[in-house]
């Protein structure tokens, strides 16, 4: 009876590995309606989401959850599993080994694919408005200098109303797959590869957090409903993609969508 099981749960691992050796076709797939798994409250779980990951079955998500900023001293930790199918949530007291293997190879610079696709980086000061924009004069209206008629309140307004920010850009294929304004690079926060063979990446969209897969060929494809997304993370067997979906100030989902081969 233990043979014939561990004989079944053999098999099922390399069909998983099989599968995820054949690259998507980002232009053929299928991206089901998201459903949600969970609830994260930011409360009562104490920070905010920092890791998802899947567990080698696909039966597993861990989350982590940090109390603090991202790049600096003195955050804590919190470390949950959740059931993939029922959200059924359990604190743990660290993070399990498959986890740190899974956020390595899904949050990497490079793919785990061969050859490599590789994610480049960019950093530059940019000048923005911020959100007391003066409310009237020409300035307003982008008008600039004495010609315009601008007075000199409205110059105050204006070099208050910009600042100079560090913006960090991450690009693949020229696609922006994620960017950080005066704050550190978080890898794996706005994208995550696709399992080995797979040559695939989903991310979310800098102005909307709006989930899209991407294949190696630069095909996308938009997660319906999708939205305010992060920490997008894929099965091993590539059938399904996770996020973490924010629902207001205090509140986060877990999200599943199913991915179909024709």
């Amino acid at each position: 009876m233990r043979t014939g099981l561990m004989t079944s749960i053999a098999s099922f691992g390399i069909s998983i590995a099989a599968a995820a050796q054949q690259p998507l076709n980002v232009g053929t797939i299928t991206v089901a309606a998201p459903v949600q798994i969970s609830e994260i409250d930011t409360d009562r779980m104490k920070g905010q989401p920092a890791r998802l990951a899947w567990s080698p079955d696909g039966s597993q998500f861990y989350l982590q959850m940090l109390d603090g900023n991202f790049g600096q001293g003195g955050g804590k930790l919190k470390h949950y599993v959740l059931a993939a199918d029922t959200g059924r949530r359990q604190e743990v007291p660290a993070e399990p080994e498959w986890a740190s293997a899974y956020w390595t190879s899904k949050s990497g610079q490079i793919s785990p694919d061969g050859p490599p696709m590789k994610i480049d980086l960019k950093s530059e000061s940019r000048t923005e408005k911020t959100v007391s924009a003066p409310m009237g004069g020409d300035l307003a209206r982008g008008g600039v200098g004495v010609a315009t008629g601008a007075s000199a309140g409205d110059g105050v307004s204006a070099a208050y109303s910009r600042q100079t920010s560090l913006v960090h850009s991450m690009f693949l294929n020229g696609e922006l797959v994620g960017e950080f304004v005066n704050s550190v690079i978080v890898p794996g926060l706005t994208f995550g590869w696709g399992p080995r063979g797979s040559r695939v990446l989903a991310f979310a969209a800098v102005k909307n957090g709006r989930i899209i897969v991407m294949d190696d060929q630069g095909i996308k494809k938009e997660v319906s409903t999708s939205g305010n997304g992060l920490l997008p993370a894929w099965s091993p067997d590539a059938t399904r993609l996770a996020w973490v979906e924010r629902e207001g100030r205090k509140k986060f989902t877990l999200q599943v969508a199913r991915v179909s081969r024709p």
